[in-house]
């Protein structure tokens, strides 16, 4: 019998990885105390903003691609198993950042504005001491 050391490295499974993705989401949602009219228009957006990345930025095979995919539940992995490319990379990214301003800018109200600034910049410094 020969026994060889290997290392393995745990990870979650696909669903406790979406919940624990999608958890953070969640928490920060309660804690800047969303209406749910606040809800369905950051969900409208971010909707209107994945259907221009499909049809603007994806070639067609890769639309097709991700289609299947998305259509098992899977978003976020569709996009993930996609064989982008750089260019396209950026253009995602950069639309994706201009969603969440538009969130912040036409939903959030100034109150949440600032809450949301206040844990970006607490989350900024824990950063920072984890990195010293």
């Amino acid at each position: 019998m020969v026994v060889a050391p290997f290392a393995v490295q745990a990870r979650p499974s696909g669903l406790l990885a979406q919940q624990t993705q999608t958890q953070p989401k969640r928490d920060r949602a309660n804690r800047l105390n969303l209406t749910d009219a606040q809800k369905q228009q950051m969900q409208a957006i971010r909707e209107q903003t994945r259907t221009a990345i499909v049809n603007e930025v994806l070639t067609a095979e890769q639309r097709n691609q991700y289609n299947a995919t998305a259509q098992s539940g899977n978003k976020k992995g569709a996009m993930r198993s996609l064989n982008l490319t750089e260019a396209q990379r950026t253009e995602i990214r950069n639309r994706m950042r201009a969603s969440r301003e538009r969130i912040e800018r036409e939903v959030l109200t100034q109150q949440q504005r600032d809450q949301l600034q206040q844990r970006r910049n607490q989350q900024g410094q824990r950063s920072s001491r984890q990195g010293a």
